[in-house]
């Protein structure tokens, strides 16, 4: 009757073990994919982040409609203004904003995906609404020179 008692605590004790296994594995795999990449980067391998590239990328007459507004999401949620301190513009708010004018002045960006970044841009840094108004229509401008 001992042996039996035995067997039968450590079939349950193993049981146990196994259960508790596999809920602390279970709970490491739910950590490990809750730290991965925001679904939009990695839904945009193809862009970088890297400012110059994403100016270059909005330039390219070879991305279509859906392709460029990827990129405007990207560029909204990886490239703050921030608030405007001065009424001078700092080269790296500068660069930035190159982005606006490159995007306008690419014959593939329509209408509704120059808007969607003109105003996505004014929600998070209105301070820069006249700058953002004005660079979209240097891109505006450089594209009518093309066609």
């Amino acid at each position: 009757m001992f042996w039996i008692i035995l067997v039968v605590a450590l079939f349950l004790l193993s049981f146990l073990a196994v259960v508790a296994y596999l809920i602390l594995n279970e709970g490491k795999k739910s950590h490990k994919t809750s730290h991965s990449k925001p679904q939009t980067q990695i839904k945009n391998k193809k862009f970088s982040t890297d400012l110059d590239k994403m100016i270059e990328s909005a330039k390219n007459t070879r991305l279509d409609n859906n392709e460029l507004k990827e990129l405007i999401k990207l560029f909204v949620q990886t490239h703050k203004l921030g608030s405007k301190t001065s009424k001078q513009l700092d080269e790296k708010t500068k660069h930035k904003l190159e982005f606006i004018a490159a995007l306008a002045s690419n014959v593939n960006a329509s209408v509704e995906n120059i808007s969607f970044l003109n105003k996505e841009l004014k929600k998070i840094s209105n301070s820069y609404k006249k700058e953002i108004d004005a660079y979209e229509q240097m891109g505006l401008a450089r594209r009518k020179m093309k066609s």
